[in-house]
């Protein structure tokens, strides 16, 4: 399990410059700064956590679902299935290269295959999730899409994703 790089957030204030060389006091090496711009670095009390593979969730929309009764079993197969979502597209995606299956994610979620069908019946029908084959990626055959209103991995997606879902409300 790998945790994310923790990195401080700074300010950063041009400070000018008078002459154009500094010594260093304890070599006594002189540098020429005429062509320079000093920086003075200050903490700004927060910081920043860097991730190679993350996901959005949109907690407005999360709240409508849990208000129109939702299962909370049901939230939690979507966004398993979104851990591997292919960026721009939001295709459910099992490994680098192999999209999600019933049978992939009944595994993934310790259930029979006819169970985990009938359950992504449901948030297709939900509009959470759509199940077909993409004219823009053919050769993947039937995929599951999630639904960008709820979840998603960018902020632009290829355009055909505008058609596939209504917005939650």
């Amino acid at each position: 399990f790998i945790m994310g790089k923790i990195t401080n957030e700074y300010t950063y204030t041009a400070l000018p410059i008078v002459g154009s060389e500094i010594i260093d006091k304890e070599t006594g090496e002189i540098f020429d700064v005429s062509n320079s711009v000093l920086l003075k670095r200050t903490e700004i009390g927060k910081i920043s956590i860097g991730y190679t593979s993350f996901i959005y969730l949109n907690t407005e929309k999360l709240r409508a679902l849990l208000v129109a009764g939702i299962k909370q079993v049901d939230l939690a197969l979507l966004i398993s299935m979104s851990s591997n979502l292919l960026i721009g597209k939001n295709i459910s995606f099992k490994d680098a290269d192999t999209p999600h299956t019933a049978a992939s994610i009944g595994k993934l979620i310790g259930l029979s295959e006819q169970s985990t069908k009938l359950k992504l019946n449901d948030l297709v029908n939900k509009d959470l999730l759509h199940y077909g084959v993409l004219k823009e990626k053919k050769g993947f055959g039937k995929v599951y899409i999630v639904n960008p209103h709820l979840i998603k991995t960018t902020k632009s997606f290829n355009s055909f994703l505008a058609g596939l879902f209504n917005d939650i409300k």
